[in-house]
């Protein structure tokens, strides 16, 4: 925080001029070399004059959701208050700094389903049964990021990147839950340049804890049951007044720890560039306490492969870009099978052999072409993207010796355009307009053993109703339209921009049978100043 509070207060005390720039992601748009993994190729950025020195843009905006084309458990009805600031600062000819501050806070009546911020991330999902248990839901996030870049001599960088996010939340009603989430990423990188190439390599760790304590404060003689989803909502039964996955005596502590290796290359030639690179990720991790009196239930572990590589074009007055990105990732989810010994009062725990319970594969494609024209002070009057991604999903969820499979594939193809005008008194008017065809399909679940089951063996539990709106919402076809309006104008003397936005987005499904409607529209407005 104390850096990202350096960067704004100290650029604002230098900056003696008119901005010579009106749009920040505009004005950082022609350094290909920032949308890397790699902190070091922060000091590509090379301000045009003193006022480029210090980017900034300020903003607050209040947005809401509306309609069931959604995750299940998802509510209907949602708001959300946001407060954000980010900046990019050159200290001189060898340091450039990078960072940004958030808050968010989001709430909405009905939520219910999974108890997790973020069921797709984690190796498995804790799903409450029924939607009559739905209720209020709140969450806080607050997130804090920068990164420094350092010419060590000429044409070796060194870089480091930190960001840490904190976020909580609470579902207002029985069976209620509260969640406490801290996520710290951190990178160090090296970068090499000689006559136009660079060769660039960061190491990368995140670390990311979710804890979840499960409450009853209405009907304590009452149990309630949660379904232990491994994947496609197939899995175990189990109550919060037990000592598994859901027993409400304790906290349950979600650790995912995160370990990688980016590689980058490039070579610019005049108004020329390509860049590739390269990612590697390992995850591992567990879900309860690691003590000897205490159930460490669950570990998990797997690996993403990333892949990307920038083509540019950079004129004065246009830009041409195009990027074409892979990644493929997997996910393995092992159940530990332990007994507990009480001896004299003291509780220890027996562990045995690990189960697998399930398995995530995911493969991601996307092409994006992006023209940019008629520059003037870092403002495009036209800009037009067009872009293709195709998502291919298969989850193997095990109850041994019962297994489901399912697979997903979902097809997009987006196009949105953005018509700026500088206007009289230097103010400035955006239109903005997107298009977003999607198309899927695939397997909602496919049940099988692998062998028959023994007498007495327990089959699995599922909820089929959240199984097909889940299917409907990764597959289902449907067409989003979106419109926005900016308007921007200088203040103290030119020094700084006051701009407010609106945007509205409207989708439509079609073939919905499962979801309780066939739309979602989305509004925001904001409200920022540009340093």
């Amino acid at each position: 925080m104390k850096k990202a509070i350096f960067i704004l207060s100290a650029g604002l005390a230098m900056m003696a001029q008119a901005q010579s720039w009106l749009d920040y992601d505009q004005a950082l748009s022609r350094w290909t070399w920032l949308r890397t993994l790699n902190a070091a190729a922060l000091t590509t950025y090379v301000p045009v004059d003193s006022s480029q020195h210090l980017l900034a843009d300020a903003q607050l905006t209040m947005a809401t959701e509306r309609g069931h084309l959604a995750q299940p458990g998802a509510s209907s009805g949602i708001w959300q208050a946001s407060a954000a600031v980010r900046s990019i600062y050159r200290v001189g000819h060898r340091v450039v700094l990078r960072g940004g501050m958030n808050y968010r806070n989001r709430w909405g009546d009905d939520t219910g389903g999974s108890v997790w911020l973020n069921p797709d991330a984690m190796p498995f999902d804790i799903t409450e049964y029924t939607d009559s248990t739905r209720g209020k839901m709140r969450v806080e996030q607050y997130g804090l990021n920068g990164e420094v870049g350092v010419t060590i001599v000429p044409g070796l960088d060194l870089g480091a990147r930190f960001a840490y996010i904190a976020a909580n939340s609470t579902k207002q009603k029985d069976p209620r839950h509260t969640n406490s989430v801290m996520q710290l990423e951190a990178s160090a990188g090296a970068a090499w340049r000689w006559r136009g190439a660079t060769l660039g390599a960061n190491y990368l760790l995140r670390r990311n804890t979710e804890a979840v304590q499960l409450r009853t404060y209405g009907r304590t003689d009452r149990v309630y049951h949660y379904l232990v989803n491994y994947g496609a909502f197939y899995g175990r039964d189990e109550q919060t007044d037990g000592k598994g996955y859901v027993s409400a005596d304790s906290e349950h502590p979600l650790l995912d720890m995160c370990h990688g290796l980016a590689l980058q290359g490039g070579y610019e030639h005049r108004s020329w560039s390509a860049v590739a690179q390269w990612s590697w990720t390992h995850r591992h991790g567990h879900y309860g306490l690691e003590s000897p009196s205490m159930v460490d239930f669950n570990r998990h572990q797997g690996d993403r492969w990333e892949a990307t590589l920038w083509l540019q074009h950079a004129q004065p007055q246009a830009i041409y870009r195009l990027e074409i990105a892979w990644n493929h990732e997997n996910l393995r989810d092992y159940e530990r099978t332990y007994r507990t010994i009480t001896q004299g009062g003291v509780t220890d725990v027996i562990y045995y052999d690990n189960r697998l319970m399930g398995r995530r594969q995911a493969i991601d494609y996307r092409i994006t072409a992006t023209a940019q024209w008629n520059i003037h002070r870092h403002l495009a009057a036209w800009q037009i993207e067009a872009g293709v991604r195709h998502h291919r999903g298969e989850v193997t969820a095990i109850v041994y010796p019962y297994f489901r499979i399912q697979d997903t594939r979902l097809t997009t193809v987006e196009a949105s355009m953005r018509r700026n005008w500088l206007c009289t008194r230097d103010h400035t008017w955006t239109l903005m307009a997107g298009l977003r065809w999607a198309g899927g399909g695939g397997n909602p679940k496919s049940d099988s053993t692998y062998g028959t089951p023994s007498e007495g063996s327990q089959a699995p539990v599922e909820h089929d109703e959240y199984l097909m709106q889940q299917y409907e919402w990764l597959t289902a076809g449907r067409i989003t339209a979106s419109a926005g309006v900016r308007w921007s104008m200088p203040l103290a003397a030119g020094r700084c921009r006051l701009y407010a936005e609106a945007r509205g987005l409207l989708c439509w499904g079609h073939d919905i049978h499962h979801l309780a409607d066939a739309h979602r529209h989305e509004a925001s407005v904001s409200l920022g100043c540009l340093f």
